[in-house]
């Protein structure tokens, strides 16, 4: 009975054994498929399967989610990266809404999906809630509708490369991004904005924003982040390839002017110039125009808009560096103050539709001998002194424009002003729109019958009195000679010669 007992005790170890070897099996198997499933995506690499997947990268932003290109998963369009990340390629609205619903779970903090083509991404959905880092990059994303989950967790918002406008990104019924309270870094670069972005950056936190590749971003908008109090807390990644455009209401340019925000540096100081611009409270605006070389330094040459601001005189006390004024629309008399010395630089001035009556005070400036474009439309010209302009229109390239204006025409106006016009009419463009007063047409259609009026005096009858002389003359040469002829034949003299009484000289003809 022993010996029996001893063998059952000896079964039921052995069963024993068997079983915690069994659960050791299926316990190992567990944890090997749990990597294989994991990684599965990565099996068509020519890796070693000891080999670990290549850790989250960080983009020049900051501590951002993002993968390269490389990296995509091949029969899938999304993967887990460890734990807490998900990264996505080539996929469409469909595809990604369905890969996310699969991949994504309550502990993934980290989304890229690069190379999407959406044509409306929702950003409300409760699966961006929890994310920390969202990266959309190098797609297509036709419009961005509904707002972020409130209290949004996102500190960095990657949207680079997906041909984005203001209209798609910023709608005017919605603001998708007014919940991300904890955004500190937000890369926008190679779109097609045109908005800036303000409310993103007017916070008191720190925040990184790249916006290079967006060229037609208002430089004001730039310009009122760097004056900020706070500007100091916003830093432009890729400073140096940044670039805005320029907002200008000057009438000549016909295309939108492109600079590198670095020249807004000079914004700041150049502000203060212009408030110093007299008359006071002139309400001057002034922007950078371009870069030139004056006496072997580069400047910065500014443009000053004082147009439609009531003006009634020139303004004086320009910034350094003018190169260009529009004073047009205001009730500016005399252009005396262009003798200033802020208008040295001065190579372009519009006064169009003032009250200016003459162009005599410009002789003996700087301006008028260096001038490359001069309008003057729409004014109370009386008279064209062309000596003034005579000089600086013999060279190429300047350029008058004088139509609107309705001078007093007279003989001199043909004889001088016309001949003056018609040699320069490719320096005047506008030449055939400066007129007569009285309802006289174009000056260049002035004849002289027009204008050329003098009053009569007794030298206009010269010619008659002589020719009247001339002919008494002749009659009585022909009447002495008839006198002369009858008295040799007939032996006396006509009547009106015999009744003459005589004279002492007589006894000459006897």
């Amino acid at each position: 009975m022993i010996t029996a007992g001893g063998r059952v005790v000896d079964q039921v170890m052995l069963w024993c054994a068997l079983a915690c070897f069994a659960a050791h099996l299926q316990l190992s198997e567990t944890r090997m498929e749990e990597p294989d499933s994991k990684y599965k995506s990565m099996e068509a690499h020519t890796q070693s399967i000891e080999e670990q997947p290549e850790p989250p990268r960080e983009t020049k932003l900051g501590n951002c989610f993002h993968m390269s290109r490389k990296d995509c998963p091949i029969d899938t369009k999304c993967r887990r990266i460890e734990s807490d990340s998900v990264f996505c390629c080539d996929v469409d609205s469909f595809r990604l809404k369905e890969a996310l619903a699969i991949t994504m779970t309550q502990n993934t903090t980290n989304l890229h999906v690069l190379n999407a083509t959406i044509d409306e991404l929702v950003v409300s959905q409760s699966i961006f809630r929890r994310l920390t880092s969202m990266a959309l990059t190098d797609g297509n994303i036709g419009k961005i509708v509904g707002q972020f989950p409130k209290i949004a967790s996102i500190a960095c918002l990657n949207i680079s490369n997906n041909n984005l406008s203001s209209a798609t990104l910023q709608p005017p019924d919605h603001r998708p991004f007014s919940n991300l309270f904890n955004l500190t870094v937000l890369d926008a670069s190679r779109n097609n904005l045109t908005k800036f972005p303000v409310s993103l950056v007017q916070s008191n936190r720190k925040i990184s924003v790249d916006l290079s590749g967006n060229d037609y971003l208002p430089c004001k908008d730039f310009l009122k982040v760097m004056e900020t109090n706070n500007s100091s807390l916003v830093t432009f990644v890729h400073y140096d390839k940044t670039k805005c455009a320029l907002d200008l209401r000057f009438n000549w340019f016909k295309d939108v002017l492109i600079m590198p925000i670095d020249h807004l540096r000079v914004q700041k100081e150049l502000n203060i110039s212009c408030r110093n611009i007299r008359p006071a409270n002139s309400n001057c605006t002034c922007v950078p125009d371009r870069l030139e070389l004056m006496d072997g330094v580069n400047h910065v040459a500014v443009q000053v808009d004082c147009s439609q601001r009531n003006l009634k005189e020139m303004p004086t006390n320009l910034p350094p560096n003018t190169a260009k004024l529009n004073v047009s629309y205001n009730n500016i008399t005399s252009l005396q103050p262009v003798s200033d010395p802020s208008y040295e630089h001065v190579r372009h001035l519009m006064v169009d539709n003032n009250d200016i009556a003459n162009i005599v005070e410009l002789e003996g400036t700087k301006f008028i001998d260096n001038f490359m474009f001069f309008s003057i439309t729409h004014n109370k010209l009386k008279t064209i002194h062309t000596y003034v302009l005579s000089n600086r229109l013999e060279t190429m390239g300047p350029l008058l424009l004088i139509s609107g204006n309705k001078i007093h025409c007279d003989c001199n106006t043909e004889k001088v002003i016309k001949p003056w016009l018609l040699e320069n009419l490719k320096s005047i463009p506008d030449f055939k729109g400066l007129r007569c007063e009285d309802n006289m047409g174009a000056v260049v259609d002035l004849r002289e019958s027009q204008v050329c009026h003098t009053p009569r005096d007794w030298t206009d009858y010269i010619y008659y009195i002589i020719g009247l002389e001339v002919l008494i003359l002749v009659l009585l040469i022909s009447k002495v000679s008839y006198d002369y002829w009858v008295f040799k034949t007939a032996g006396y003299l006509p009547w009106p010669a015999n009744k003459m009484p005589r004279l002492p000289c007589d006894w000459l003809c006897e």
